[in-house]
């Protein structure tokens, strides 16, 4: 009798992790508990990030502006779990080739008071390389992520749009939309930005394949995409690309951004997280 029973429980197992459920409510539950340890594990990871910016138009043209440029850089991601929040930092190394001149010290800067703190100093400071007259700080691979944060989920709604079945595993896309003004993007006045966009997330599992978000400030239209893949080496999915787009509605400035990622691996915090 309790081998029957035992063996009916194992079944059921494998058949729901064949067939997950695919409605937007469990896949977005199994998500935000995905998330919620993502956020412990991808704190404290620094990758290797090649990027390249390009300005594909600006009007009036100006013909000795720079209109593309290549950062080679180590980005940090940091959570801060007391303000739910990401911070991927920007320690650029060079710039088109050539090695920056008189880098900040981010170990100074990391220890010089909360964590967090000094990863918003270096992060205000690797954004001064940024092309193009859109001003913008908040072009991080995780920021899609704090749609599923517990402190943030109930801000969005949620809608099933696709399910496909890929390498056997159910695939689901969900189109989120954003409202109320605790917003996760702000403008330069600090007023709140509405975003949206999709996730494609495993059902069951929860996992995050991939991410866009998009939102508007003004006349300036951004648009963020992230793809993950597995890393041996943490043994996780971590951003393996990261693609930023802004446009001016009035046609005066676009701008497209591409990095990639690789040799992630552990760093110590200098400083406390508050």
């Amino acid at each position: 009798m309790y081998v029957r029973a035992t063996l009916s429980i194992c079944l059921a197992l494998v058949a729901q992790s064949r067939n997950p459920s695919t409605s937007t409510a469990d896949v977005i539950e199994a998500a935000t508990s995905y998330v919620a340890k993502y956020e412990q594990q991808l704190t404290s990871v620094v990758a290797m990030e090649v990027s390249t910016q390009r300005v594909l138009r600006r009007v009036p043209a100006e013909a000795d502006a720079t209109a593309t440029r290549a950062l080679t850089s180590e980005m940090f991601f940091i959570f801060s779990p007391a303000e739910h929040e990401w911070m991927a930092v920007r320690d650029v190394h060079e710039v088109d080739g050539k090695p920056v001149e008189n880098p900040p010290d981010l170990q100074k800067t990391m220890m010089a008071g909360p964590l967090l703190q000094g990863a918003r100093a270096l992060k205000n400071y690797s954004s001064r390389y940024n092309l193009g007259s859109i001003v913008r700080n908040f072009g991080e691979p995780t920021l899609s992520l704090l749609v599923l944060d517990a402190n943030h989920r109930s801000n969005f709604t949620f809608a099933r749009t696709t399910t496909e079945r890929k390498s056997g595993v159910t695939l689901v896309t969900v189109y989120f939309r954003e409202h109320g003004t605790a917003t996760l993007i702000h403008d330069i006045s600090g007023a709140p930005v509405l975003s949206q966009g999709e996730l494609v997330i495993e059902a069951g599992a929860g996992r995050i394949r991939h991410a866009v978000l998009k939102a508007q400030m003004g006349g300036i239209w951004a648009e963020l995409t992230t793809t993950y893949q597995p890393d041996a080496k943490l043994d996780m999915w971590v951003p393996s690309s990261f693609s930023e787009q802004y446009d001016d509605d009035r046609r005066v400035e676009s701008i497209r951004c591409e990095a990639t990622y690789s040799n992630f691996r552990r760093f110590e915090a200098f400083g406390r997280i508050k």
